[in-house]
């Protein structure tokens, strides 16, 4: 039997939240989602010990806390250190990407790219966690 894989997925846009969910599934049928509305949102549900998830998916442009904020605070919580943290945004621009990497992101995913490049990524980043698992 497969094992569950936790996801964290903070975007503040609820469509978007649906269908990043909606592609992991397709990628992995055993992940259960929990979702923030922001970084702020996300940071509130990490702050107790009794919540950790095995990945964050992460977008970058969000009102209140973005997600490089986010990301930022996430990283000085040494209970979670070892939890990655993938970005994502509908800019993928170099300098962008590696702001994300030197702040402690594991990844970076484009948002809105083709369906099956987004599945595929997914895919390639479950297999890594459940992997350790």
């Amino acid at each position: 039997m497969r094992p569950r894989i936790n996801i964290l997925l903070v975007d503040d846009d609820l469509d978007d939240q649906e269908i990043l969910a909606t592609i992991m599934k397709d990628s992995f049928d055993h992940a259960e989602f929990t979702f923030a509305n922001d970084g702020m949102h996300a940071l509130y549900q990490l702050k107790g010990e009794s919540f950790v998830p095995d990945i964050i998916f992460a977008d970058i442009n969000m009102p209140r806390m973005n997600g490089m904020e986010f990301l930022m605070e996430f990283r000085k919580m040494q209970h979670l250190a070892e939890v990655p943290v993938f970005m994502y945004s509908t800019s993928d621009e170099q300098e962008i990407v590696n702001q994300c990497r030197s702040l402690g992101a594991n990844g970076f995913v484009k948002k809105y790219a083709d369906t099956d490049q987004i599945k595929s990524a997914f895919q390639k980043i479950i297999q890594n966690i459940t992997s350790r698992h």
